[in-house]
């Protein structure tokens, strides 16, 4: 069974595991650290001999490239007495999900790069005349373009007592925040003789051609139901 992040609960692992059923789902995010992807080793980690159909006419320099670790995930329950639950867990690099996420990342920099150069110049004028408001624009900032972590910002004030912003990034928190790009984690509910990790993540990727395969099914018998149902209603107005 191939399901999505909202399966991976201790209920429903405990009872999957009891039932002896075979099963891969995400990790939710919440569940592993950063620091957890950010110690891991991408020159230790197997490259994945699978090309997604997307890129199949792509030329090889160019495609997605996976590579994989495995360890192991532990799930708590909500009671003392309750045994902690051990499931294998395939922890996953993807070249196209790092260059999305530093692209992401980019963007809202330059956005408040702007927006802090902005307020920097209206800092001290009419509507920034006090520390506060300089202060709390800069919260509003930090959290719409979500650079908490990386912004470095302090209020400065002129012998005059205009307040002003004094602002930059720090390099070292996006080094940080970069290490973590392109990881994220699979549990794996079977045995490792069964499918090592890079078989997990095929058997995981190829569940999308699996519900695409549906969709494309069902996709006709809908417009037929959808006609049909159309076409009942007209008579049945009609009388």
């Amino acid at each position: 069974m191939v399901a999505d992040s909202k399966l991976v609960s201790y209920a429903n692992v405990a009872a999957l595991q009891t039932a002896g059923v075979e099963f891969i789902a995400p990790v939710p995010a919440a569940q592993v650290k950063d620091e957890v992807y950010a110690a891991l080793d991408l020159e230790q980690a197997s490259v994945v001999d699978w090309v997604p159909d997307r890129e199949a006419g792509t030329a090889p320099a160019e495609r997605e490239v996976y590579r994989v670790l495995e360890d192991v995930h532990t799930l708590a329950g909500p009671r003392k007495r309750d045994p902690v639950l051990t499931v294998r867990r395939i922890l996953v690099h993807s070249t196209a999900n790092a260059r999305g996420r530093q692209a992401a990342r980019a963007k809202r920099l330059a956005k408040a790069t702007e927006e802090l150069d902005k307020l920097g110049r209206a800092a001290g004028g009419r509507h920034y005349k006090t520390r506060e408001k300089i202060a709390a624009r800069v919260g509003v900032i930090a959290a719409r373009r979500r650079v908490v972590s990386c912004l470095r910002w302090h209020i400065t004030e002129d012998e005059a007592g205009t307040p002003g912003l004094d602002w930059h990034v720090d390099h070292q928190a996006l080094d940080a925040e970069a290490a973590v790009d392109g990881w994220y984690a699979l549990l794996a509910g079977l045995s490792a003789d069964k499918a090592d990790p890079a078989q997990v993540l095929v058997h995981y990727k190829g569940q999308g051609a699996v519900e695409r395969r549906y969709a494309d099914f069902k996709g006709p018998l809908a417009v037929l139901r959808c006609s049909c149902s159309t076409t009942t209603a007209s008579r049945l107005w009609s009388r």
